[in-house]
């Protein structure tokens, strides 16, 4: 039997070898400029042969180890590698047939698991229908486009207007439905595919590109924000202050500024000339952009380390250019936090736009309260020992 995968990467070094491992064999595809575990781990998702039981012989000096230099051991192309190891035994099957959701009746389906509806895939429009369900469950957002009334009613042509109105009529269908029958977002796609023809684009091969979600989510926020305010939050599930105080004009009270909006503190201060008196400033911005650089693994440390940069700018006091540190503090935080892990960067060895795969974790509850600005931060502490003041009385209550 003859099986193949291809480990894609935009680094450099791709090397095609062969690997064989009992009768069968197996054409593989190396990234040299990635470690030997990711090599191992290609061949587990090939064979079963866990990781640790793997020895594979072939290369220069025998034995290939987890630590070997792929440089140093000259692979080349067609090379052919042994396998050994045996593969994990598969478990015994269950006791009883299992019932998969998609082979029940549709009304049982419904009611036994009362789980919302899914959005059918229209091609490639993945990251479109994530952004859209996270949407979903934000209850401003939904009642601001329930009580938006467009201009010229609701068959108008205007495009925010149109927008605005496909959005809430899908957002509404999602709610009357259920796991049973998956929505076609038909509508939805159609008119923001017109509205913004770079998510139109396609392949060569005819289908729609796959595209950013977080561009996606931005231009579609973006554009709701133009044409609507929060509106009054009558039996909502939610705390947000509705009348959001504009600081320094930086951000708006549309829904965009008033749900998403994030103000930042920051302070510039010249590396190069330390006696240079640092520049303060503040920025408005709809989401945290964290580059993963490494050491990164979870949220908030991603969002510590974006807060700390190093830009080069004119410096006065030298007459020419020098390297800045940027810190910055967050000095409004907003009810929803969107965050962006950046996980495209460019490789100067390769001169190409290559992927980041690093996993982050995250905690059910992120507590900023170090991230923040000086006058942000009283405010916090303040209310959060008020919060404490009443759990404490309410413990002590007869």
């Amino acid at each position: 039997a003859h099986s193949r995968i291809v480990y894609r990467s935009a680094s450099m070094g791709l090397v095609n070898v062969n690997v064989k491992w009992g009768k069968q064999k197996f054409a593989v595809e190396v990234d040299t400029a990635e470690p030997v575990p990711v090599f191992k781990a290609q061949l587990f998702a090939l064979t079963g042969v866990p990781v640790e039981r793997q020895k594979i012989m072939g290369v220069k000096g025998g034995q290939l180890k987890d630590d070997s230099d792929w440089a140093a051991l000259g692979l080349k192309p067609d090379q052919n590698l042994m396998l050994m190891g045996t593969a994990d035994t598969l478990p015994d099957p269950p006791p009883e047939p299992v019932k998969f959701v998609e082979d029940m009746p549709e009304a049982p389906d419904a009611e036994a698991l009362a789980q919302p509806a899914g959005l059918r895939n229209l091609g490639n429009t993945c990251y479109l229908n994530s952004g859209l369900q996270v949407m979903r469950h934000i209850p401003e957002l939904a009642t601001s486009l329930k009580a938006y009334k467009p201009a010229g009613g609701v068959s108008s042509s205007e495009p925010g207007a149109s927008l605005a109105v496909v959005t809430r009529e899908l957002l509404a269908e999602l709610d009357r439905s259920t796991s049973a029958r998956e929505v076609l977002p038909l509508r939805f796609v159609s008119t923001f595919r017109n509205l913004f023809p770079r998510f139109a684009e396609q392949t060569d091969q005819g289908g729609y590109a796959q595209q950013d979600a977080e561009e996606c989510w931005s231009q579609i926020i973006t554009s709701l924000s133009s044409r609507l305010r929060v509106a009054e939050q009558a039996g909502e599930p939610s705390n947000l202050e509705t009348q959001m105080p504009v600081s320094e004009g930086l951000l708006q009270d549309n829904l965009g500024d008033v749900l998403f909006g994030v103000q930042m503190s920051s302070e510039l201060k010249c590396a190069e000339a330390p006696d240079e008196p640092p520049t303060f400033s503040r920025e408005a911005l709809r989401r945290i952009a964290c580059h993963l650089k490494p050491g990164t693994a979870h949220l908030y440390n991603a969002i510590e380390l974006s807060l700390e940069e190093t830009i080069d700018k004119h410096s006065p006091s030298l007459g020419r250019e020098a390297r800045y540190t940027k810190t910055s503090r967050i000095a409004r935080l907003p009810p929803y936090l969107p965050v962006q892990f950046v996980r495209f960067a460019w490789r100067a060895d390769s001169q190409k736009r290559c992927k980041v795969l690093k996993e982050i974790s995250f905690p059910d509850m992120l507590d900023l309260r170090n991230l923040l600005d000086p006058d942000l931060t009283k405010r916090v502490n303040a209310y959060w020992r008020k919060l404490e003041a009443e759990a404490v009385a309410d413990a002590g209550a007869p």
